[in-house]
């Protein structure tokens, strides 16, 4: 067992990670960070290495860091605008990022964690296969949801897995899903979009 872990620790760390720069706004300002981490990020991080092969670095920015990003209107009626608003914003930032220091656009995605959703009906977007997100605490699953839409998951591909009880796999979201349970994992099939879309850039 032990070599088993050295072989897939070897082979994590051979590749180029993935870097998600999550941006926590500011109406999330006081939130215990450790408990934003554990609820939404921890078992995601594990979920993608393990499909990914690649190292997942998760990285934490507020106002006290990056007021410019965490200071984003994103409420709106038209979910549409507030995701390409917040795609417009992460293009400014990377631009003075790659300015700086070399950087690829391809593993590295931008989340805006926010408290409330963008509207009364939408909870999170994303970019499909692109750089940026919104997602808001108010639903559990919301930013593995639409970091999964980054990385090439979609709706159509996901499943529902029964075990006694059902449970949603992360891309699942239908009127029923407040009343099953979160599986924690993309469904085989958005597995392999995930994969297929990182196959790009080895």
């Amino acid at each position: 067992m032990k070599n088993n872990k050295t072989n897939q620790s070897k082979a994590i760390s051979a590749q180029k990670p993935i870097r998600l720069m999550v941006f926590i706004h500011d109406d999330l300002d006081g939130y215990d960070k450790d408990k934003l981490y554990n609820d939404h990020f921890a078992w995601l991080k594990t979920e993608l290495e393990e499909i990914s092969g690649r190292g997942v670095l998760i990285i934490f920015n507020s106002k006290s860091t990056l007021p410019e990003m965490t200071n984003y209107q994103y409420k709106n009626e038209s979910f549409y605008d507030s995701g390409h608003g917040w795609k417009a914003m992460v293009k400014a930032f990377t631009s003075k990022v790659e300015e700086i220091r070399p950087y690829d656009p391809d593993l590295n995605k931008f989340l805006l964690l926010t408290r409330n959703p963008i509207n009364s009906s939408v909870a999170g977007a994303a970019i499909h296969k692109g750089q940026s997100g919104i997602a808001s605490i108010f639903y559990y699953m919301a930013p593995a949801h639409e970091i999964g839409h980054m990385f090439g998951a979609t709706h159509e591909d996901a499943d529902v897995i029964y075990d006694g009880w059902w449970h949603d796999t992360i891309m699942k979201a239908d009127w029923a899903t407040t009343l099953r349970g979160n599986s924690y994992r993309f469904s085989d099939k958005n597995r392999e979009n995930i994969r297929n879309y990182l196959s790009q850039f080895d």
